[in-house]
């Protein structure tokens, strides 16, 4: 059943709520007493939207999926040079995750739950995949040396997107389009293109 428009806004409302508790305090130390308050609403009549902090975490993270699924099939395959397609990429996913904030208390709360796990959260999957097929491509396009391994290079370009926003905490929110560009810009120059015999 559909909710109402007020259900519908009480319900954003306490996500966003939760977006911010989960951003500034991570799963474990996250407060649902602090997620209603900054609602205006009592806890219990938060548990009548959501049942548990649990069930808040896992609504953030089914938004971050839903954003990662967005963002990585919007990627043309005809639209310009590989490696401009992989900068537009990174600087997309800055925006979004600079722009939104449930997008970022997702990304702490599946880093958070990464760093006991086998495998990378889905986000930094996608990004590293997608980075792989642009990087090979780069190479057949003599954008980068294919002598480069291709792998090692997709695992930089994942550091320097989602190391750039961890280290963006430690510098008051910053810009981090801005810093990942430059940062792009010191990545691609130590890339070189393929050399051509003279």
């Amino acid at each position: 059943m559909a909710k109402q428009p007020r259900a519908l806004r009480t319900y954003e409302q306490v996500l966003n709520a939760a977006a911010q508790e989960f951003a500034q305090h991570g799963y474990a130390e996250a407060n649902l007493q602090r997620i209603a308050e900054r609602t205006g609403m009592t806890k219990g009549a938060l548990y009548g939207h959501f049942p548990s902090k649990r069930a808040l975490a896992t609504a953030l993270v089914d938004h971050l999926e839903a954003a990662t699924d967005h963002l990585l099939g919007g990627t043309c395959a005809e639209c310009g040079p590989p490696l401009d397609r992989l900068r537009s990429l990174l600087l997309a996913l800055a925006v979004r995750i600079r722009r939104d904030i449930r997008m970022r208390a997702a990304l702490r709360l599946v880093t958070e739950t990464a760093q006991g796990a086998a495998k990378p959260p889905r986000l930094m999957d996608g990004v590293h995949e997608r980075a792989l097929e642009l990087v090979l491509s780069a190479q057949q396009a003599g954008q980068v040396d294919p002598a480069l391994p291709p792998e090692p290079v997709a695992d930089l370009v994942v550091v320097v997107l989602f190391g750039a926003h961890c280290t963006d905490y430690a510098r008051d929110g910053g810009d981090l389009p801005t810093r990942l560009g430059v940062l792009w810009d010191i990545l691609v120059r130590a890339l070189p293109p393929t050399r051509t015999a003279a």
